[in-house]
């Protein structure tokens, strides 16, 4: 063989082994970035869902509001529905 088609051989490994690295190096350095995504994107769902929970405890649901004044209403009428019982027993006595 020639000097040349051996130095040609050995040029044309030496791209395709670079290309391969190349390829190779940023296959790595995409699958870093995806994992570095992955973890954020799981880290904002956790807070997320952490801010779920809080506002869910603070502040009531229009349902649960709703649900609050007419538990409210009826014991403030039951309360008067007696009072008025009483008052009347009493103006019935005297």
């Amino acid at each position: 063989m020639e000097p040349a088609w051996v130095s040609a051989g050995v040029a044309l490994l030496a791209v395709v082994f670079s290309l391969m690295a190349l390829i190779f190096g940023r296959t790595d350095k995409g699958q870093a970035t995806a994992r570095d995504h992955d973890r954020r994107i799981h880290a904002n769902e956790l807070a997320t869902e952490r801010l779920r929970g809080d506002v869910a405890e603070k502040y009531a649901t229009k349902h649960e509001l709703r649900e609050a004044v007419d538990d409210l209403k009826l014991s403030i009428n039951g309360r008067f529905d007696r009072l008025e019982s009483k008052l009347d027993k009493e103006r019935e006595t005297a």
